[in-house]
């Protein structure tokens, strides 16, 4: 993207999350005096709020500046698809500048990367995350936020007592939840409340679900027309993994030699 959405370090981070739901972005970068000084996605935001610590502290005197994460490396113009696909998942990066020499070209972001292999005919059932947490519409949100930074899953499907995928959780609800109830919850109700904080108030009952043998090519377009970040694989009706933008990164790094 060559003018990626930005926003000031010294604006909230409400003002972020804002710009995140918006354009339907896991990130966005962050200037300091129109000079670009790192990103804030989802994951970040998700690292602090929801903690001990930001129970005490007004949502809306958090800055951005205290959520920015330097950009872990840069990317030139002739960077492999292999090589940025590995950085990506290696540095835990939604995002990553594209420099030519000095000059900034813009923003990669991991979206993007799913045009190099849109129309690979292989079924999905062989690139799926099968080794995956689950959880159920009474668990709490704060247990979904654990697991997700724990296993940097990107989302987490929800089952219910019958094992059948009732919809799922991603790093946007569980924010977006997390804000609404720093916002809306006085402080000294906050440590009892929050345990009562459950998944059933966040997940999307409408995430895709697709049988193991769709193509990926097939599964891309549902994600881009969705603006979703991953899919549910069921076989037979039962659950049997997740397809995210990250499993489809590690398919374009198995897929692409070195170099290209």
């Amino acid at each position: 993207m060559k003018d990626p959405p930005r926003i000031d370090k010294d604006r909230t981070i409400l003002e972020t999350i804002e710009i995140l739901n918006k354009k339907s972005l896991d990130s966005v970068c962050v200037c300091d005096e129109e000079k670009i000084i790192g990103y804030i996605g989802y994951r970040e935001i998700l690292s602090k709020i929801g903690t001990e610590r930001s129970r005490i502290i007004s949502i809306g005197s958090l800055y951005n500046s205290g959520f920015v994460n330097s950009f872990p490396t840069n990317l030139s113009n002739d960077t492999s698809i292999r090589k940025c696909a590995e950085l990506m998942l290696d540095l835990k990066a939604p995002s990553l500048p594209v420099f030519y020499g000095e000059t900034f070209l813009g923003v990669i972001f991991r979206r993007h990367m799913m045009r190099f292999v849109e129309d690979s005919s292989i079924p999905i059932g062989s690139i799926i995350r099968r080794e995956v947490p689950i959880i159920y519409p009474n668990n709490r949100v704060i247990h979904a936020r654990r697991l997700m930074l724990d296993n940097n899953l990107l989302i987490i499907p929800v089952l219910n007592d019958e094992g059948k995928v009732i919809g799922a959780i991603s790093e946007s609800e569980i924010v977006n939840v997390l804000m609404d109830f720093h916002k809306y919850v006085s402080e000294k109700h906050q440590r009892a409340r929050i345990r009562e904080l459950s998944i059933s108030t966040a997940m999307i009952s409408k995430i895709p679900m697709v049988e193991s043998e769709t193509s990926l090519s097939d599964v891309i377009r549902l994600l881009s027309k969705e603006r979703a970040p991953g899919v549910i694989a069921i076989e037979n009706e039962k659950f049997i993994g997740i397809l995210t933008y990250n499993e489809i990164l590690e398919y374009i790094m198995q897929s692409f030699p070195e170099g290209i």
